[in-house]
């Protein structure tokens, strides 16, 4: 049964050792919890509705202790706030029935996530980075706060820190998605020596926001275009929508992702369809010799193994890119400087280029090929629950 899209349980949830707020990459969080402790998967979009005597008569308890104040999700209207702030009892009157030793979520920009971590110290809150955090995307946040982040790498505590935001423990592991696709990799020979990661904006709306990023994409694919007509490379533009899906077509462009890229690449690269299921973008760049993006999680997640990344930045800020080698970046939409760059680094022999950037790349992940964060997220989390 239903109501307002969400399921009705008429029931409580089980008692479990974890929870797993959010269902989005849950399986993965999965495979970082050791198999010895039970786990729930607590839905939020939208969220299962359990009525039971348990939750009812952990709701009713805590309903008291409803603060309008203390809501931060929310930017305002009285009825929202009151909505939220029902909502987050539920929640908590949901783990009180679990019971679980830690909450763990990847959707470490939750509002809902952060609002739990402070509000409720019963037990720990784990929040496992799922994506790159730059300034220029983090500002505005106000209600951020986590007690233990396990972040890609000194990168986000140094943001942070400087952005004033709350984080009680920070544990630089690494990328999660990137060392789970690791298992049983086996040594690829580069198909490609240049992988092209698509921006495209599909799955936001078409904000003021999404229009910068496809105007500075058009910038970027267009150079590229040309720079791949002079020479004999082969290159592969990896999808961000699955075709077919609600975010493969723009309205506002009048174009899907597939065909934006071939009205400007033509024959001159490969279009390799994105599977989220199979996550085959990260297969498809070890199998890359240079990664090249806009902005893109997966530019670092490549320095993290052992790929070379360049970045590609049309904005006029070097908040997308202040860490970075000016080797590494191009800001101006210049033909002759961006075939410079990209022959040098693409001639540049991997060791060198390993040595040469290794600061950066641990710096921004740091996990290696020797220590899978898997492993050592997995060992975070017991360490965790012990304290």
């Amino acid at each position: 049964m239903k109501l307002l899209g969400r399921q009705l349980i008429f029931g409580d949830p089980s008692p479990a050792d974890m929870i797993i707020f959010d269902e989005i990459n849950s399986s993965y969080v999965r495979q970082a919890i050791d198999v010895k402790f039970s786990v729930h998967i607590f839905k939020t979009r939208p969220e299962n509705l359990f009525i039971g005597p348990w939750v009812l008569f952990n709701f009713l308890f805590m309903l008291p202790s409803i603060k309008l104040s203390d809501i931060q999700s929310l930017e305002s209207g009285f009825i929202k706030r009151v909505l939220n702030q029902l909502k987050m009892i539920y929640f908590l009157a949901c783990f009180k029935r679990i019971n679980p030793k830690a909450i763990i979520t990847m959707i470490d920009n939750s509002p809902d996530f952060h609002w739990l971590s402070k509000n409720c110290k019963t037990y720990p809150f784990i929040a496992i980075q799922n994506g790159l955090r730059l300034s220029y995307a983090s500002k505005g946040t106000k209600s951020f706060f986590l007690q233990h982040y396990l972040c890609f790498g000194a990168h986000e505590k140094n943001l942070f820190r400087e952005l004033k935001y709350s984080v009680e423990n920070y544990h630089p592991v690494g990328s999660l998605l990137s060392s789970l696709h690791s298992i049983n990799q086996k040594k690829v020979i580069s198909k490609y020596e240049i992988l092209i990661v698509s921006c495209w904006r599909g799955n936001i709306g078409f904000t003021q926001e999404a229009a910068e990023t496809m105007r500075m994409m058009r910038i970027m694919d267009k150079l590229l275009a040309k720079y791949l007509l002079s020479r004999n490379h082969r290159a592969a533009i990896i999808l961000r929508s699955e075709k077919g899906g609600e975010h493969y077509y723009i309205p506002e462009l009048g174009l899907d992702e597939e065909n934006y890229f071939k009205n400007i690449y033509g024959e001159s690269a490969e279009i390799i369809e994105t599977n989220f299921q199979k996550r085959n973008i990260y297969p498809t760049m070890q199998a890359s010799e240079l990664i090249l993006s806009l902005l893109s999680t997966a530019l670092i997640e490549g320095l993290g193994m052992g790929k070379k990344s360049f970045f590609l930045n049309f904005s006029g800020s070097n908040e997308y890119h202040r860490d970075f080698d000016e080797a590494m970046v191009l800001t101006e939409s210049q033909l002759d400087l961006f075939s410079q760059k990209i022959d040098d680094i693409l001639a540049m022999p991997q060791g060198e280029y390993d040595k040469k950037y290794k600061r950066i790349k641990e710096y921004y992940m740091a996990s290696s090929n020797e220590k899978k964060t898997h492993k050592i997220i997995q060992k975070k989390i017991e360490e965790i629950i012990k304290e």
